[in-house]
């Protein structure tokens, strides 16, 4: 037992060890099935066979899509109207208060919409791009293929799991300790937290194959490199062997693949974290202005009511530095790549090499790696400065409205 779960948390990959690289999608994917986000089981066999998309389970998958959509829509209708008809809350006393909460559900019940709309539409472009990525993996020789393998485990299984399951620890404790009577509690949860947490499964989603592109293109860069001290080992005439990399033609065809399957992701999950990103900024502008309400204007404003608002305004944080990560790693690694081809020595007689180098570098210019949201902007390093300038501009604006009402 000890064994096996230091097996699946270690960085490290053993030579007995037979780990591909589908089977580390394989946790995050028994967590999207139980919410129905993928609407058909995918079965993963062991050694080098493709993923196999099982139809004949569509209606199982579809259930669990189904309750939770129901369940997220009947209590959607019920805390809109407890919030319209209740007069025991504080919040039915300030009319923005009031819309702010209520945009908030709506911007909540919009994402799970567009979720599971287009989980059900790419359901096919999810296997094909696991497909795509594995093939091309397998399609390059192992070579230090462990240790990147290794890595990208972990960042899975410790980075992505673990920070889902700590979340949904933590925001059922800020949820439950509060003073709110035990319906408002469970609408919250229902309302909220549940959508909440699909909103962070998805983007999990989206950041495990964003990672498997990212290790794709590390293996690329490992092959390069070593053909970069294989091409010096020839000229210096020296006795040390290199171990032997791909052919360059063929680190360029992996590499157009590793671009495809982007593209791939990219049409796939742009609507679902476009209404997220909307959502999350919605949050960032409510949270920080119901702390600066709660501080100077409210004398009733608990330690509890600013530890709640401050948790919400730090998940919405951690989602955007996910997402602007995720694009910077891929471009981070695609212009490793690009300095590494560039650092390949060719004689005058090698023609050929040289206008490998070249065409490879061509592509490069041409194939882009930036991961965008239906065009209008970048998923990347500049989104959580550019969302939060935003934020804190709206919050200015209004701050200055509520003092002169």
């Amino acid at each position: 037992m000890f064994n096996s779960l230091r097996l699946y948390f270690s960085p490290f990959v053993k030579r007995n060890e037979e780990l591909r690289l589908l089977q580390i999608f394989k946790p995050l994917y028994l967590l999207l099935s139980f919410l129905g986000l993928i609407p058909c089981s995918i079965e993963f066999p062991q050694g080098n066979v493709d993923c196999i998309l099982l139809h004949k389970s569509a209606f199982k998958h579809s259930c669990c899509a189904f309750l939770t959509l129901l369940t997220v829509y009947v209590f959607f209708g019920l805390h809109v109207y407890e919030v319209l008809t209740s007069h025991e809350d504080t919040i039915a006393d300030d009319k923005m208060a009031k819309t702010n909460y209520i945009i908030e559900l709506v911007t909540q019940f919009t994402f799970c919409n567009a979720t599971y709309f287009c989980s059900f539409r790419y359901k096919d472009v999810y296997v094909s791009i696991l497909k795509e990525i594995t093939r091309s993996w397998d399609d390059l020789p192992h070579v230090n293929r462990g240790l990147i393998l290794g890595r990208v485990r972990i960042q899975v299984n410790c980075v992505v799991i673990g920070t889902i399951c700590l979340i949904l620890i933590t925001l059922t404790a800020v949820t439950y300790t509060g003073s709110s009577s035990l319906w408002k509690r469970i609408l919250i949860t229902i309302s909220f937290n549940l959508p909440e947490m699909i909103q962070y499964i998805v983007v999990g989603f989206y950041y495990v194959m964003v990672l498997m592109v990212v290790a794709l293109l590390t293996n690329i860069d490992e092959h390069c490199r070593m053909l970069v001290k294989a091409r010096s080992s020839v000229r210096s005439s020296s006795s040390w062997k290199a171990p032997a990399p791909a052919r360059l033609a063929q680190l360029r065809d992996v590499y157009v693949r590793a671009l495809r399957a982007k593209r791939r992701i990219n049409a796939a999950f742009q609507a679902p974290l476009l209404f997220a990103l909307l959502q999350t900024f919605h949050t960032l502008v409510s949270e920080s202005y119901d702390i600066c309400q709660g501080l100077l204007y409210q004398d009733d404003f608990s330690a509890h009511n600013l530890t709640e608002c401050s948790y919400w305004f730090m998940l919405q944080l951690l989602k955007i530095y996910a997402l602007s990560r995720s694009g910077s790693l891929l471009k981070s690694e695609a212009l490793k790549i690009g300095r590494t081809i560039h650092n390949i020595r060719s004689d005058d007689e090698d023609m050929k090499l040289f206008a490998e180098v070249q065409h490879f570098s061509t592509l490069m210019a041409f194939q882009g790696t930036e991961i965008t949201i239906f065009g209008y902007f970048p998923l990347e390093a500049t989104l959580m400065f550019n969302m939060v300038a935003a934020a804190a501009m709206y919050l200015v604006i209004l701050v200055q409205f509520a003092k002169a009402h």
